[in-house]
């Protein structure tokens, strides 16, 4: 078994977080980690973004979740509709029904503003049900987007209904969030809060991880290069993670040679809009 597999059968320091049967970590090369679905080919977070991917042969969904007025996740990313619909509005303004009479396809151009193909194509938003209903052997990276604190609670029930404990890994953001998805549903997989990226970043920095980190409960650091200034991920970074156990996921890289350097680095995902790149460039590596 390589020490990849192993680190994706581990059980962490408290026993009512015995993972081993999460799929997110069993992989031996790094997870191709389709941020929004082929975001850069259709418009993201819909049913044909996510087809598209899972198409192209992705590991994981990466997707972003908000509550509608009436207390459903649909798959959006901003607080409000105008980026990527031309609509005014929250989401949280708006009932599903409503919403499912919005263009999800408004807005998007592949030439700057030339051309709308998907203007009037009967694109809608996809609710959380129907992408674990349309997809149910598809893993996913679950985003919590609302500051509600009722939204870590009913996602953490509709992880339940669908039996989709050991295919989801959730992250967020929100500090407070992400802590009350945890105590909602502790067996399912998390991503390091931002609190829990910084103590980590400082302490490794400082030489004072053993101090600072002290049986952490999330599974992977989800990531940027860089945040400001800082350097985050690194050689050393990495393999401090790993030596805890902790997968490293780095997002959102769209371009070839920093998707090589990360697959040199031994990282365990890339989260991208280009996942047919990605793909490439792991067959180039000898990964497919």
């Amino acid at each position: 078994m390589t020490d990849r597999l192993k680190r994706g059968l581990i059980r962490s320091h408290s026993p009512t977080h015995y993972m081993m049967g999460s799929r997110i970590f069993e992989r031996e090369r790094p997870l191709i980690m389709a941020h929004k679905g082929d975001s850069a080919a259709v418009p993201e977070n819909t049913m044909l973004a996510m087809r598209g991917a899972i198409e192209i042969g992705v590991d994981l969904l990466e997707t972003d979740l908000r509550l509608t007025k009436d207390k459903e996740f649909v798959l959006f990313h901003d607080e409000d509709l105008v980026r990527t619909t031309g609509q005014e509005g929250r989401i949280c303004d708006y009932t599903l029904e409503d919403l499912l009479n919005i263009d999800a396809g408004y807005t998007f151009t592949p030439d700057g503003g030339n051309t709308f193909p998907f203007r009037g194509k009967g694109l809608k938003l996809f609710t959380l049900r129907d992408a674990f209903s349309e997809f149910p052997d598809m893993r996913f990276n679950l985003d919590i987007k609302d500051q509600d604190p009722e939204a870590p609670l009913l996602l953490a029930k509709e992880i339940r209904n669908y039996s989709r404990e050991e295919s989801v890994i959730v992250a967020s953001f929100n500090d407070p969030q992400l802590e009350r998805f945890r105590k909602a549903l502790p067996v399912v997989a998390t991503s390091a809060h931002p609190g829990e990226v910084k103590r980590f970043v400082i302490g490794l920095k400082l030489h004072v991880l053993r101090l600072l980190v002290r049986n952490p409960t999330y599974r992977a650091f989800q990531v940027p290069i860089k945040s400001g200034k800082t350097t985050v991920v690194d050689a050393r970074f990495v393999q401090a993670a790993h030596d805890r156990n902790i997968a490293v996921h780095v997002w959102t890289i769209n371009d070839a040679p920093t998707m090589k350097w990360l697959v040199n680095l031994d990282v365990d995902g890339i989260f991208t809009d280009e996942p047919d790149l990605l793909r490439s460039v792991l067959q180039e590596s000898g990964f497919l």
